[in-house]
This record gives C-alpha cells, structure tokens and sequence, in this order.
C-alpha cells in the first residue's frame, strides 16, 4: 500500500520488503542469541564462500558434460 503512494514497482518493491524481512530477521536472532556484528559478518562470509563453491562445482560439472559430448559427438561423425 505505501509502496503505490510512493510510485515504486511490484518488483521492486517486493525487493525491498524482501531485504527488510531479511534484515530484520537477522537482527532479531541476533540480538536473541547475542551474537557480535563480527559473528554475523563471519557467518555472512562463509554463506557467501560456500554458495560461491557450489557455483564452481556447477559450472565445472556442466563444462566437463559439454566437453564429453562434443568429444563424443566429434568421435561418432
């Protein structure tokens, strides 16, 4: 509702109250567990470095299956 006062978009406000709830969810369980800003940024680091990892892996997968196939295909034609 304020969102259409102010002339956002849908996306782009459900990207903004998407934020907020996040945030707002990582302060609460913050201040609920008390953990120090350097444990939050820690653990934002290591979320960071696995999803980054798990990219990697991804894009090696399917760079070895495009390999194989055009290998493969080279092999049979």
């Amino acid at each position: 509702m304020i969102f259409s006062l102010l002339k956002i978009r849908k996306k782009t406000a459900a990207v903004l109250v998407g934020i907020a709830c996040g945030l707002a969810c990582v302060w609460v369980v913050a201040t609920w567990q008390q953990l120090s800003i350097q444990d939050i940024l820690s653990m934002l680091l290591g979320s960071i470095l696995l999803l980054v990892g798990i990219m990697l892996a991804a894009v090696c997968v399917v760079a070895t299956f495009t390999l194989l196939r055009k290998l493969l295909s080279k092999i049979y034609n």
